[in-house]
């Protein structure tokens, strides 16, 4: 049956009772395609599309062309709220890394932590306020002391507090409030949790006289209210859930989604790995809804409560616990919105693509709602994230993050709503505020478009592949021919076309899995874009090969030799491009095809989060069907880890201050044969990992940790994978992680170009290994990277590079389509017969041309890699890491990224030293270390 694409087609909807929130994902019952998707960029790079960069090829391969005017506000914008008279709309952008850098469009607006003030008339921003810490939550209302002034509250985020400020009129600019400037959010106390001290305010409401603002603070999972009129908090601090956001008032209450799973407690004692189970059963407190009564006064109507209590307000659990087989991630309440009349409201499950209706007279229960799938019983990943409601109740407006639009729905019966098109948006919509007239409808696009025209990347300015900017769109609802923006919508997502019979790469799950490549092996390095490792590639004849530019190239072939050799000889990906602007998400999108919304939301905010999020593999981040590991689990098919999805929040990264707590043989700097025994570090919190990884991971294998050189971990590799081998038990699928190669500094780190070296030597090792059993006759080693950023490319800062190493690779061969990293999750899905495991793997352009009938079955043979050193001039700048976070491998990515490559250019400045003269020499070095200074002074 072939899947119907129309969106007015979508829809189960649903029954009444807790499961008529919730959905499971439709593992056994998805349909069998007779169709395959792709990109509607066919041949076309990410960028911007003509004159109008807000109409943009995406690094996925989507396209935006968002409806209406937009204008460039910031960097991670996730929030938005319009002045009563609608003359200004203020966003919140909460990004913590990109700071000093400036829009190239519009020289004024800078990344960072930022309140944007748009004036709507003329859609352009008048002014914008740096901050210390801003996240999601900012209302604007009237001050009781004085209706003629405006007063703007904003969530400090990793600040733990709420920002006051004074909106003038006539020019919108922002300033302190002089009556207080924050208000301090009260977090809770018991040590025994990770979220100790954490208060971290996110969204914010104001009640319908606009006297209080209420506050839920996410990490706290508490709820709090502010009294406008004095800008201080008022006694007592409501508990609700596990990491609440969304909020709405209907009647006398507050009811808040929660959308975390668990609390973080804190084990007495570290242990050397994380447990592998589902979470603990908590339905009043995970995937839920906290009902909050209200006093007349905003007061909260019962006897509040300690933020460390445990009593909580009546609860409505929205999702049974996940049972790690089917439902691996929450359902992941988010956004809400009442009916006008009180006696409804709806909330947005982004990880189930859902709106549920509740019904909130009597004990609230779930009545109705309706489905946002893209496809009828189809993979999640449309990500409904923000709701508005008009103001008769009619029409309901939903975010859908992962497609790019906005769903319009009919509304007039809140238990059966009705979908009646898309309009299209930028990059990522997260927030929606519907004007007073219910004509105009404001999106704040996340993402927006992407990068700027011409954007390589700018060492001096820490600017990387996370400069990625937001937008504020207006769209006049009244002009909107909605059948046609539907039209535009779906054209930007996919094309599709007949499934292929093909005996290699079955693009068909009827078709079942490949009869000749039996075994996928996945190598993940680190972030790296196509020219700084392959810009200077070329053929066995020394001509340059492949798309491109050595003027970017950091670790060219004398430090990445089996990597241009691989690169060369078999079949090579020259127009991929990194779904992830970084590492966090790119680990995500490479096993899951997706990354969540809570994953989305967290990643440029995350300095003030500590201990609760360190690499986005926690229960929060799994998305709903979960990772390739549970599609093979679920399918029963072997598999392995090495390395990765072990990083959960309470790891210590490898820190130690004695480096053998954390690798017990540790033998020094320049060691690369002793034994590795555990996973690298040590685990402080009682933090699950995913529970199919239990029994299939290395335990042996260490993550992330810098002190340990990847040549040892191949070491590992290959005794642990040699065990299975001899026991005619080598997996279907293998997952290798290499992480060296990001590079770090501080002591027991080699040098930077070293780090690399020892991650090619390792990848060499690796590959040679395998294509010396007798089972490399029937598999195909992919090897890419995670994402792109700290580095630069001539064609887009997201563009990197990924090889396919098989006896049925093409060799020599150079793709051209786009590709993007859920490229390579969805070949390995044809490869072995599995289905799609959200929209990004199912509607990403796969790569079937990357394979021939005709097997070569020659092994590789690794080449040596000289042993790299650094320049008087090069350690002097790497040096300068050892200021920077290093917590985290990219926790401090603008500043660490840059270094690393001011780092890597003195080097190869010392190198050529011969063609400067001295002076010339001189001034080329000491402009790299101003540039480095710069950049380590930048916060």
């Amino acid at each position: 049956m072939q899947r119907r694409s129309s969106f007015a087609l979508l829809g189960c909807f649903l029954a009444c009772g807790v499961a008529s929130a919730i959905a499971t994902p439709s593992i056994a019952a998805q349909p069998r395609p007779t169709v395959v998707y792709s990109v509607p960029a066919g041949y076309r790079g990410a960028g911007a599309l003509g004159v109008n960069f807000f109409n943009a090829i995406l690094p996925s391969g989507r396209v935006v062309s968002p409806l209406g005017q937009s204008v460039l506000v910031g960097m991670n914008a996730l929030g938005t709220a319009v002045t009563e008279n609608g003359k200004y709309a203020i966003v919140t952008c909460d990004d913590e890394r990109q700071s000093q850098v400036r829009s190239l469009t519009n020289p004024a607006i800078v990344g960072g932590f930022s309140l944007s003030v748009v004036e709507t008339a003329t859609m352009r921003v008048v002014d914008q306020v740096v901050g210390d810490g801003f996240f999601q939550g900012v209302v604007a209302v009237p001050d009781p002391l004085d209706a003629a002034r405006t007063l703007v509250f904003a969530s400090g985020g990793p600040t733990n507090v709420v920002n006051v400020y004074d909106l003038d009129p006539a020019s919108g600019k922002l300033t302190p409030d002089k009556e207080r400037t924050v208000i301090s959010m009260p977090g809770p106390i018991d040590p025994a949790f990770g979220d100790e001290g954490h208060a971290f305010p996110s969204t914010l409401l104001a009640s319908a006289d606009r006297k209080t603002v209420y506050a839920v603070n996410e990490l706290a999972g508490s709820i709090s209210a502010i009294d406008v009129a004095t800008r201080t908090l008022l006694a007592g601090t409501q508990r609700v859930g596990f990491f609440p956001l969304g909020a709405t008032i209907a009647g006398s209450q507050a009811i808040v989604a929660n959308e975390g799973l668990m609390r973080y407690a804190q084990l007495e004692q570290p242990t050397n790995a994380p447990p592998f189970r589902t979470v603990d059963p908590d339905l009043e407190h995970a995937s839920s809804l906290s009902f909050v009564p209200l006093g007349a006064d905003g007061r909260f109507a019962t006897a509040a409560v300690a933020p460390s209590s445990a009593l909580l307000p009546h609860a409505l659990a929205l999702d049974p616990t996940p049972d790690g087989v089917r439902a691996i991630g929450g359902a992941h309440p988010n956004a809400l919105v009442a009916t006008p009349d009180g006696a409804y409201a709806y909330v947005a499950l982004a990880n189930v693509d859902r709106v549920a209706t509740i019904a909130l007279a009597g004990t609230p229960h779930a009545v109705g709602g309706t489905e946002l799938r893209l496809f009828d019983k189809g993979p999640y990943g449309t990500q409904p994230t923000a709701l508005a409601l008009s103001h008769d109740g009619t029409r309901l407006y939903v975010a859908l993050a992962g497609l790019n639009a906005v769903a319009v729905v009919d509304a007039k019966d809140p238990i059966h709503l009705h979908r009646l098109g898309l309009i299209p948006t930028g990059w990522y919509p997260t927030a929606l505020t519907l004007a007073e007239n219910d004509r105009t409808l404001y999106i704040t696009n996340t993402k927006g478009f992407g990068h700027e025209p011409g954007f390589t990347g700018d060492p001096a300015t820490d600017a990387d592949a996370n400069a990625v900017w937001s937008t504020l769109q207006r769209v006049d609802l009244t002009h909107v021919d909605l059948a046609r923006a539907t039209r535009t919508a779906l054209a930007n997502t996919r094309v599709a076309s007949p499934a292929k019979t093909n005996a290699i790469v079955p693009q068909s799950l009827a078709l079942g899995a490949s009869k000749k490549i039996k075994h996928v092996v996945f190598v993940l390095q680190e972030n790296k874009t196509y020219d700084s490792m392959l810009g200077d590639l070329t053929d066995s004849s020394g001509a340059p090969y492949g798309p491109g530019d050595p003027r970017f190239t950091m670790f060219g072939a004398s430090v990445t030799p089996n990597l241009h050799a691989l690169a060369r000889t078999y079949a090579l990906a020259g127009n991929i491009f990194a779904d992830a602007e970084e590492s966090d998400a790119g680990h995500q999108f490479a096993a899951g095809g997706i990354a969540t919304a809570y994953t989305e939301r967290t990643l440029f905010v995350k300095s003030g989060r500590r201990p609760l999020v360190n690499k986005n593999e926690d229960p929060e981040d799994y998305p709903r069907a979960g990772y390739i590991f549970d599609a093979l689990a679920r399918h029963g098919s072997t598999y392995r880890d090495y390395g990765d999805f072990v990083r959960v929040s309470g790891y210590d990264e490898g820190q130690n201050p004695d480096p053998k707590a954390d690798d017990p043989n540790f033998a020094g700097i320049d060691d690369t044969s002793a034994p590795t025994t555990n996973l690298g570090g040590l685990y402080s919190e009682n933090v699950p990992a995913p529970s199919a990884l239990a029994n299939h991971v290395d335990l042996a294998y260490p993550g992330w940790n810098l002190r340990i050189r990847d040549e040892r971990r191949a070491r590992e590799f290959i005794r642990d994978y040699g065990a299975l081998a001899r026991a005619n038990a080598i997996p279907t699928y293998t997952y290798i992680w290499l992480p060296a190669d990001h590079g770090g500094a501080g002591r027991n780190i080699p040098p930077i170009a070293e780090e690399v070296a020892d991650g090619d030597r390792a990848l060499g090792t690796i590959v040679q290994y395998l294509t010396h059993l007798p089972s490399y006759a029937s598999t195909a080693i992919v090897i890419m990277p995670d994402d792109a950023q700290s580095t630069r490319d001539h064609v887009d800062e997201y563009r990197t590079y990924a090889i396919v190493v098989s006896p049925f690779a093409k060799r020599g061969y150079i793709g051209k389509r786009h590709l993007s990293t859920t490229s390579v999750l969805k070949t390995t899905e044809e490869l072995l017969g599995l289905p799609p495991l959200s929209l990004g793997d199912l509607l990403a352009t796969d790569m079937s041309d990357f394979f021939t009938p005709n097997a070569r079955v020659e092994p590789y043979t690794a080449l040596d890699v000289p042993t790299q050193t650094a320049s008087r001039e090069g350690a002097r700048i790497a040096a300068l890491l050892e200021g920077t976070d290093q917590s985290a491998p990219d926790t401090d990515a603008s500043r660490g990224g840059w270094l690393v490559e001011l780092s890597r250019m003195a080097d190869l400045t010392a190198e050529r030293r011969a063609r400067y003269g001295a002076r010339a020499y001189a001034e080329r070095q000491g402009a790299l270390w101003d540039a480095a200074v710069r950049a380590a002074r930048a916060r």
